[in-house]
């Protein structure tokens, strides 16, 4: 949903790395563990489509 909506470019997921999942955003490669990805997309998503759902009140 991320890349869709152009907020990530990519997502690479390497199971075996400490941090394994690896987003690419404009600014840069960012490598994630299971929480800070969680937590990425959460604020991501919150970011993206909070302003969509304040203008539908």
């Amino acid at each position: 949903m991320l890349y869709a909506q152009g907020i990530i470019d990519g997502l690479e997921v390497k199971p075996h790395e400490e941090k394994p999942y690896k987003v690419k955003i404009p600014s840069g490669i960012f490598h994630m563990d299971e929480d800070q990805a969680a937590m990425f997309s959460l604020g991501a998503v919150v970011a993206a489509f909070g302003p969509i759902a304040r203008k539908g009140r």
